[in-house]
């Protein structure tokens, strides 16, 4: 036992430790808080307002989109416009002929593809077709497009797989296309604040906090704020920007509540690998707050991952989204 006088200083000094340590995690904690805190905030205004340069969807896509509404324009009118373009050509097809549609026969021609899959899948294969070179200016090593593009389609997929078991969606190919785009906010983001999009990133995992939070904390907007106002700007149909706007939402509202509430479903299970069984499947629901609206069963779900799981990555190949990391060369 310690005398009276050993005790005190022993006990002085266990005190004194747990201060330092208590008083270098409150200035380690400070520094973090001054690192990750990043002024003045961003304004959807300095983003996507009057005058400012924002990327745009290629004319080819205007031209075939206006095609493909007019009824009067026939099949052979629409390929002959998108073969003026043999890059998008050339992906159109890979996307025609690949196992994702699994056609009997060999498609040679966009005109063949109109006629087997309708005007309305050609659509939603064209932006798919066009998005890559939308983005493919970007320069920084500090994101991978293809993990981007990843989440994107197995999103897509999965939330195009659901579509068909819903009777409230008239058209489940318009659910590719919301989940293909459902992030699109994202990359405007990268491309001009780039330093501020790794911070908000930073301050999700450190402060456990959702994406939204951190990015309202770092940047001053959101990716679907951002995404919301990009897709206006282009004139996409208003289900595809509620989409986006809602992918992160836990209450869905309005009049596009089941496809809005169906990529907030894909957006999360798109981060899970198959295969999955029940018991599987029905843990990580129990993690997706408000999943079950009642148009899919556990099985119904697990097949979906699974075949985005098994599709993902010829559909991103097909796009022109394989290995495509952006680089600081």
């Amino acid at each position: 036992m310690l005398p009276p006088g050993r005790f005190q200083a022993a006990e002085y000094y266990q005190i004194g430790g747990t201060i330092f340590q208590n008083i270098s995690a409150m200035l380690f904690g400070m520094t973090l808080n001054a690192q990750l805190k990043i002024d003045p905030p961003v304004t959807l205004e300095q983003l996507v307002g009057k005058g400012q340069e924002l990327p745009s969807l290629p004319e080819i896509y205007l031209r075939v989109s206006e095609q493909l509404e007019d009824e009067a324009t026939t099949v052979q009118q629409i390929g002959t416009t998108v073969q003026h373009d043999p890059a998008i050509t050339s992906r159109v097809l890979k996307m025609v002929n690949s196992a994702y549609y699994g056609l009997p026969n060999q498609v040679s021609s966009v005109a063949q593809s109109v006629s087997l899959l309708g005007r309305e899948r050609l659509r939603h294969i064209l932006i798919g077709s066009v998005l890559r070179g939308v983005f493919s200016g970007q320069d920084n090593s500090a994101f991978s497009m293809q993990e981007f593009w990843q989440h994107s389609i197995k999103t897509a997929i999965i939330a195009r797989q659901l579509a068909g078991q819903i009777s409230e969606i008239e058209e489940p190919e318009t659910m590719f296309t919301a989940g293909l785009l459902h992030d699109i906010g994202k990359l405007l983001l990268i491309n001009k604040y780039p330093e501020r999009m790794l911070a908000a990133e930073e301050y999700m995992i450190l402060k456990r906090v959702d994406i939204l939070v951190a990015e309202l904390a770092q940047i001053g907007v959101t990716h679907t704020a951002v995404g919301e106002a990009l897709m206006e700007h282009w004139g996409l149909p208003q289900l595809l920007i509620d989409c986006a706007r809602n992918h992160h939402e836990l209450v869905h509202d309005g009049p596009h509540r089941t496809a809005t509430h169906l990529i907030y479903l894909a957006n999360n299970l798109s981060k899970y690998v198959p295969p999955l069984d029940d018991a599987e499947t029905r843990d990580i629901l129990e993690d997706i707050e408000n999943w079950d609206m009642g148009y899919a069963s556990l099985e119904t779900i697990a097949s979906a991952c699974q075949h985005a799981d098994d599709m993902v990555f010829e559909v991103m190949e097909s796009f022109g989204m394989v290995a495509l990391e952006i680089s600081s060369d």
